[in-house]
């Protein structure tokens, strides 16, 4: 069973993966994203939230590990969606990460500040800071990585060029 966040509700993967599906589809249309775009950006959202379910609960992993992993996935699969339906990425990972945004976190953080407790609180909301830079870091590596290999593409395109140019 894998938990929402609410200790109460444990569900299986194939609902969490539905409500993730559901979650993101729908962020998606508040984000005025292109209809043919929504069930691609489902998917990978919910594909987001499975692998970070997975990674913390059932492989005990710190929740910054499943929060970079899960972005790393999720990531990858809006470079490549961006590229197969030639659209840009943003539309894919920016609603792709709704469902892995610490949200509870800062609502509980705040929350125990606003009851006075502090050190609570504090330890609540570093922890949730650690995780949004968890997904700042895989969603800058995967974008680094495609950057990368665009930009080796293009060189040896460039390279090529100027080499029959030469021979000419």
């Amino acid at each position: 069973m894998v938990s929402l966040g609410v200790e109460a509700v444990g569900i299986n993967y194939f609902t969490a993966f539905g409500f993730a599906f559901i979650a993101t589809a729908a962020f998606g249309i508040l984000f005025q994203a292109p209809r043919k775009s929504l069930p691609i950006s489902g998917f990978i959202g919910a594909v987001g939230w499975v692998v970070y379910c997975y990674i913390r609960k059932d492989l005990a992993y710190d929740s910054f590990y499943a929060m970079f992993f899960a972005t790393v996935a999720l990531s990858l699969l809006s470079e490549l969606a961006a590229r197969v339906f030639k659209q840009p990425v943003t539309i894919f990972v920016i609603p792709g990460i709704i469902p892995i945004v610490p949200g509870l976190g800062m609502y509980r953080g705040m929350a125990a500040i606003i009851e006075n407790n502090y050190e609570t609180g504090m330890n609540i909301l570093i922890t949730t800071g650690m995780d949004a830079s968890a997904i700042a870091l895989g969603m800058m590596l995967m974008t680094s990585v495609f950057r990368v290999i665009k930009i080796s593409k293009d060189h040896k395109r460039l390279l090529q060029l100027l080499h029959k140019e030469n021979k000419q």
